[in-house]
């Protein structure tokens, strides 16, 4: 599990300074939107977001592995929709795979944004959860709509419904984001006789322990001879 979080951030670090480098170019006047570099600068910045996205879900696989691995498949369809876009025709074409890809996509974001908070705050204020959740779902909806082409922002009222619930979603999720921090530092403050260590430390603990061990039997053994 460690070394695939590894072999991820280095993927998801080096794509990211590639596209941090093509958009560079494109400020020098490089034709960077067009041809091959711009199909080469959607791979790498997909590329990027999914192996970051994809560390995350590592650890939520931990505290909830059917959760976890429903949330990662979802992710891994919709990254491979979107190269498969990025590297043939399709790119330049408005076609059902592409409408497909998009409403996967932003379903995969948003149960995302449900399984982190969930794992992390359990049942702990279940009340603002939902409303949290049901509020993303409704944007979600709406973008899907807007993205597959149909025009519901000509019906009467539709708009401000809309960025009435974009505007909602964010506080929501900025509230439920400091409360679960509060929660976490909570846990922690509650926990001060426990002290968290990783494997490796323990590991080379533990082997500390069975030399000092071996010393001292060693020792014994000497004296007793003695």
């Amino acid at each position: 599990m460690e070394k695939a979080k590894k072999i991820l951030l280095i993927s998801s670090l080096s794509c990211l300074g590639v596209t941090c480098l093509l958009l560079i170019l494109a400020i020098f006047q490089v034709k960077v939107f067009e041809g091959f570099l711009l199909r080469l600068l959607l791979v790498c910045a997909c590329l990027s977001l999914s192996c970051g996205f994809l560390v995350n879900e590592l650890s939520l696989i931990k505290r909830n592995s059917k959760l976890g691995y429903a949330s990662m498949s979802l992710l891994l369809l919709s990254t491979v929709f979107a190269l498969i876009i990025f590297c043939s025709n399709l790119l330049n074409v408005d076609s059902v795979f592409n409408k497909i890809t998009i409403v996967i996509s932003l379903f995969s974001i948003f149960f995302m944004i449900i399984v982190s908070f969930y794992t992390k705050m359990g049942k702990n204020l279940l009340w603002l959860q939902i409303i949290t959740y049901v509020a993303i779902l409704l944007t979600d909806i709406l973008l899907s709509c807007l993205f597959v082409g149909i025009q519901i922002m000509k019906v009467s009222g539709m708009s401000e419904i809309f960025w009435i619930l974009c505007i909602v979603s964010v506080c929501l999720l900025v509230s439920l984001g400091i409360l679960s921090s509060k929660k976490t530092f909570d846990n922690i403050k509650s926990g001060d006789n426990f002290v968290t260590i990783s494997k490796e430390e323990y590991e080379n603990l533990l082997k500390e322990n069975e030399d000092l061990k071996r010393q001292l039997g060693l020792n014994q053994g000497n004296n007793a001879k003695k």
